[in-house]
């Protein structure tokens, strides 16, 4: 696929020491804000585990001093309970360590929920206009995948570092009583382990960044193959071998890279394994030169060599803890990011507007982000309370989009909306949003009950049924709705259990009744009758002043014959209004409404002329 790997190529820049002690910071803050309770239980476990740590390494000490101070070879009974503490000790941070693995999955899971819900507030308050970006897609993956496969790994990771580090730190102090010199000297064994680690993330990160394009291209071709909308075209087409070659090819390529970044990781770790083996290895063997000197006794050799087993191995598993650590601070930084620069809108801006009296747009201009040139082009038009508003034009003259600056669900890039003379900022947008309901082309059929599928318009009155019964009504769907086998209850969606499909017509009237069940002042109709057959769709717009008494209707069709009783219709050509006026007025007007208008008449007097003709054949 042409530039389908763009971003691959884009360098992807280190994050400065700085940054990576702020992002910790955020981690350890998201990890403690999400599981106050059970992150105590897991630090009150290390440092459990860092003093019981300690306390082996001086409990063995003990024990061989006693033994090899008794010359008649027999075993002291001082000996017998440092043994026994012993014994008891390993089990007791054996078990303590049992706790720390099922308290970390817990942290994980409660992080894992605060992290996804964040991403899902911040995705549905985000402007509608980042929608069209292909950065905003990337960020949002990155984030998404970063909620949904991190906090586990996050918890574990930092909650492990902290264990294993002060149990590291317990068992280093108890070396440092015995050998000052042969603690520091080990201590320095963890910085190749750190290096290695560091270096293995970064990579990590990288190719995940760098893959998310082309991992977003996959899941979508797979969503195709997939989809139960798609199936009916695509075995028509018998096009599903042509997608299956680029998902093919893109598995290839990710796999290609995959082996690059795995080889590198692999020599950065045993490199740092190597390195830290060797340190390991030099201070045992500065260990038995000092006892060849006689600098350290037989028994406290003993108890060095255990305690440079155990801090080895500390370090190693807050070195792993660490490498999941750091893997997820880079990743953290994609979900910090994504959270931190979209601002929640405050209280007070949302859900406090009255209704209007007029909707007034001057020189209102707006360009979509991918694009360089203006969809909408010097708009001026107004709406007054009560009134039905046509937008008419041809595909691709800006209808839909002019609808949705009005609503103020995308923000126009010159020009002033204004509502009742207040100009229609993006808080003033969230302030007014309660007062629009819309049923757009692009309506969403929500696979949930009949009931939900009507209430989702305004979803605080769901226990309201007298009222999404009378929507139901309104848009006509009550027929349809008591046929099915739980009413309003039913299920919809052929891919849940007990699940009802309904067909195009249907689930447009469900969009209907949710619109109305809305009750808004501003009630946007885009092609809402699409779906419908040819007298469904007469009636609706025949009754279409009743159905929305006292409401402001802006009303988009391609269908000139259905906007003939509106109060006021706009001609949209090229993202500009170029007429407007009656019905009556535009046809005398003689220009592109009277044209197009009577272009549509005369393919309806053709085609029922060319009806009566082939029944007038039949008849004889």
């Amino acid at each position: 696929m042409p530039g389908l790997l763009d971003e691959v190529n884009q360098p992807v820049g280190r994050i400065s020491l700085r940054r990576q002690i702020w992002l910790t910071g955020q981690a350890t803050r998201m990890v403690w804000t999400s599981a106050p309770r059970d992150s105590c239980l897991v630090v009150a476990g290390a440092l459990l585990m860092g003093v019981g740590g300690a306390f082996q390494v001086l409990l063995t000490n003990s024990a061989l001093q006693t033994v090899l101070a008794d010359g008649d070879g027999g075993v002291p009974a001082s000996t017998i309970r440092d043994l026994l503490l012993l014994v008891a000790l390993t089990a007791g941070v054996k078990f303590i360590a049992s706790f720390q693995l099922e308290r970390e999955r817990v942290v994980g899971e409660l992080v894992g929920r605060h992290a996804q819900t964040r991403v899902l507030d911040v995705a549905a308050r985000v402007n509608l206009e980042a929608f069209e970006k292909p950065e905003f897609y990337n960020r949002l993956e990155r984030a998404t995948v970063t909620a949904e496969f991190r906090p586990l790994q996050l918890a574990s990771g930092l909650l492990g570092a902290i264990t294993s580090g002060v149990a590291a730190m317990g068992v280093l102090v108890a070396l440092l009583v015995i050998s000052p010199l042969l603690g520091l000297l080990l201590l320095t064994s963890a910085v190749p382990l750190w290096m290695a680690t560091s270096r293995s993330n970064r990579m990590l990160y990288a190719f995940n960044y760098r893959m998310t394009h082309m991992d977003r291209n996959r899941s979508y071709l797979s969503f195709l193959i997939t989809n139960r909308e798609n199936a009916a075209e695509l075995r028509t087409c018998q096009s599903t071998p042509f997608l299956r070659g680029y998902v093919d090819d893109l598995y290839d390529r990710r796999l290609d890279a995959v082996r690059v970044m795995t080889r590198r990781r692999t020599a950065a770790a045993s490199l740092g394994n190597l390195a830290n083996a060797t340190v390991v290895a030099a201070v045992m063997l500065l260990a038995g030169l000092m006892v060849a000197q006689e600098w350290l006794t037989v028994a406290e050799a003993g108890a060095v060599f255990v305690a440079i087993v155990l801090v080895n191995q500390r370090l190693i598993a807050a070195a792993e803890s660490v490498l999941q650590l750091h893997e997820c601070i880079l990743f953290v930084e994609d979900l910090v990011g994504f959270l931190g620069d979209r601002p929640t809108p405050t209280a007070a801006a949302v859900g406090t507007a009255e209704a209007f009296s007029t909707i007034e747009l001057t020189d209102v201009r707006f360009r979509y982000p991918s694009r360089s040139a203006d969809t909408l082009c010097g708009i001026d038009m107004r709406l007054s309370a009560g009134e039905v508003v046509a937008l008419v034009g041809e595909n691709g003259s800006g209808k839909t989009t002019l609808a949705k600056v009005i609503a103020g669900l995308y923000q126009s890039t010159g020009g002033v909306v204004g509502w009742d003379g207040v100009p229609m900022t993006e808080a003033a947008s969230l302030a007014r949003r309660d007062h629009v309901a819309a049923v757009f082309q692009d309506f969403v059929q929500y696979r949930l009950s009949v009931g939900d599928n009507i209430a989702m318009g305004r979803p605080e009155r769901r226990d309201d049924d007298a009222a999404i019964r009378s929507a139901a009504s309104r848009a006509r769907a009550t027929d349809f709705i008591e046929a099915l086998p739980d009413g309003y209850d039913t299920q919809l969606g052929s891919q849940f259990l007990g699940g009802v499909e309904l067909s195009g017509g249907q689930w447009q009237r469900l969009a209907l009744a949710r619109a109305f069940f809305r009750d808004s002042a501003l009630l946007i109709l885009d092609e809402p009758t699409s779906a419908l057959d040819p007298r469904a769709e007469r009636e609706l717009f025949d009754d279409i002043r009743r159905l929305c008494a006292g409401r402001t209707v802006l009303l988009i069709s391609h269908r000139f014959a259905n906007v003939r009783s509106a109060d006021r219709i706009h001609v949209m050509a090229d993202g500009r209004i170029s007429e407007s006026g009656t019905h009556d007025e535009l046809m005398a007007l003689d220009g592109r409404y009277a044209e197009l208008f009577r272009i549509q008449a005369n393919g309806y007097a053709t085609d029922r002329d060319s009806d009566d003709s082939a029944l007038s054949r039949t008849s004889q």
